[in-house]
C-alpha cells in the first residue's frame, strides 16, 4: 500500500528483475525523493556484479562507478533526466583519444555516465565543444 502523502513515486511495486516486491524508500538527494527499490539480496547482488563486470572494461571499479553516479546526482549531465540503474541504454562516456585502439578505457578517460542517445549526440558532434556550441547557437536562434 502506498503511503497517502507520497505522490508520483518512481518505479513500480514489483521488481522488473526478480519479480519480488519493491519497497518504497526515501532518497533525499534525488529529484524524485521517493522510489520503489528491490530489497532482494539476490537481485541487488546480481545487479552489482553485472555493473562491476561492465565497468571494468573502462578501468573503473564498482565503487568508482557509484561515485560518478552520485556526483552526477543520478542524472545524465546532457539531458538532465534520471539515469537509474546501469542497464541497456545507459553508457559510460570516455575520451576515445586517450587509450590505444581496442581498449575501452583506463579509468582516467571516463567523463561520465550518459543515456546512449546523449552519448550518440556527442559522437555525431565529433566530441568537439565548438561543434556543440554552434549547435546550441543554431537551436537558440532563428536563422530564417
Amino acid at each position: 500500500m502506498e503511503h497517502p502523502f507520497i505522490k508520483n513515486a518512481s518505479g513500480t511495486p514489483k521488481c522488473a528483475c526478480c519479480g519480488g516486491e519493491n519497497k518504497l524508500t526515501l532518497q533525499p538527494l534525488r529529484e524524485q525523493p521517493w522510489a520503489y527499490e528491490c530489497d532482494s539480496e539476490k537481485c541487488n547482488e546480481v545487479g552489482q556484479k553485472e555493473i562491476a563486470k561492465r565497468v571494468r572494461k573502462y578501468g573503473l571499479s564498482y565503487a568508482e562507478y557509484a561515485e560518478i553516479h552520485q556526483r552526477q546526482g543520478g542524472k545524465c549531465p546532457i539531458c538532465m533526466e534520471p539515469i537509474g540503474r546501469f542497464r541497456e541504454g545507459i553508457v559510460i562516456d570516455h575520451r576515445h583519444s586517450c587509450c590505444p585502439p581496442g581498449r575501452k578505457g583506463c579509468g582516467e578517460c571516463v567523463r561520465g555516465i550518459l543515456h546512449r542517445t546523449c552519448n550518440l549526440a556527442l559522437g555525431h558532434l565529433k566530441d568537439d565543444p565548438d561543434n556543440a556550441e554552434r549547435a546550441a547557437t543554431y537551436l537558440r536562434e532563428d536563422f530564417f
